[in-house]
């Protein structure tokens, strides 16, 4: 008698989360599976996780062709598991990577694995001497196909307005320079800020400023909650509007440093009018930092 799917996926996203306490963070290379090789890297300016698997050609196949046909077919058989167990380490939040996200409920895991295996390759390459095949997937946090989706909130509640008089206009967006370390709050320490599909938002008084279940659900599938660049180049111009504002992060929160703090008056600016609210549950927030981890080489 087969174990029912739930059981299973549980037992697999176990496996999931050893792995991602183990690799500590996206962008190690190891074996998915007997055979096969894989290196995952989250380019966090463009959203998605890209991971390269490579497998080495059957030498009692002489047909070069058939060969590659045959390891490319090999691959996309056990896509899933391979994708699945490469999302493990990325940061989800302040306390959860992607694999314990998923852990607590097989419904969601189930979701996330049929959304992993219906991505398709975005290219395949044979190295120099034609012994290895490696294919390339990008899997995109948001939008269609997100693999990000099914950890969404069903509805948003927005975050409560601040009364009184508040020295304010309206933004079409927010830009937070988060660049080098950053005081980790309730430490002495510093700490770098990092990159993670859901942060929250916090002020000095550590009062909430956001989070994803405070925004837009739509909004949050269409492409996340913020978005992270390293200049202010044309996608950041276009997240966070012609008219900004401008925000240095005061400070970093949470075990996994994604959280950002930010000054008391901002955090005013922003929740004491409506507009600025409502730009805030559209997602319409850009995080700078100095260095962001980008995808692998090209195979």
């Amino acid at each position: 008698m087969r174990a029912p799917i739930a059981v299973i996926g549980l037992l697999v996203v176990a496996s999931l989360i050893a792995a991602a306490e183990a690799a500590g963070a996206a962008g190690t290379a190891g074996a998915a599976d007997p055979g096969l090789t894989t290196t995952s890297a989250v380019d966090w300016a463009a959203g998605a996780l890209v991971v390269d698997v490579s497998k080495v050609l059957d030498p009692s196949i002489p047909a070069l062709p058939k060969a590659k046909e045959t390891a490319q077919a090999d691959i996309a058989d056990r896509l899933s598991g391979i994708l699945t167990l490469a999302l493990g380490p990325v940061l989800v939040d302040s306390s959860h990577t992607f694999g314990q996200a998923v852990a607590s409920d097989p419904s969601v895991f189930q979701a996330v694995a049929e959304l992993a295996a219906a991505v398709s390759p975005r290219q395949a390459a044979l190295t120099r001497d034609l012994s290895t095949l490696t294919v390339r997937y990008s899997l995109p946090f948001f939008g269609a196909g997100g693999i990000a989706l099914p950890l969404l909130p069903t509805h948003g509640v927005a975050p409560r307005r601040r009364l009184g008089f508040v020295a304010t206009r309206r933004y079409t967006g927010v830009l937070i320079y988060a660049k080098g370390p950053l005081s980790y709050v309730g430490t002495p320490e510093t700490r770098l800020a990092q990159p993670a599909l859901f942060p929250r938002l916090w002020d000095e008084q550590m009062n909430l400023v956001l989070d994803k279940g405070m925004c837009n659900p739509d909004d949050l599938g269409r492409w996340g909650m913020v978005g992270y660049a390293q200049s202010l180049d044309d996608s950041a111009t276009l997240r966070a509007g012609a008219s900004p504002l401008r925000i240095t992060a005061r400070g970093v929160f949470g075990d996994n440093a994604t959280d950002i703090v930010i000054s008391d008056d901002a955090a005013a600016q922003l929740l004491s009018l409506p507009e600025n609210i409502g730009m805030l549950q559209q997602g319409r927030i850009v995080i700078v930092y100095e260095s962001l981890p980008g995808p692998p080489s090209t195979p």
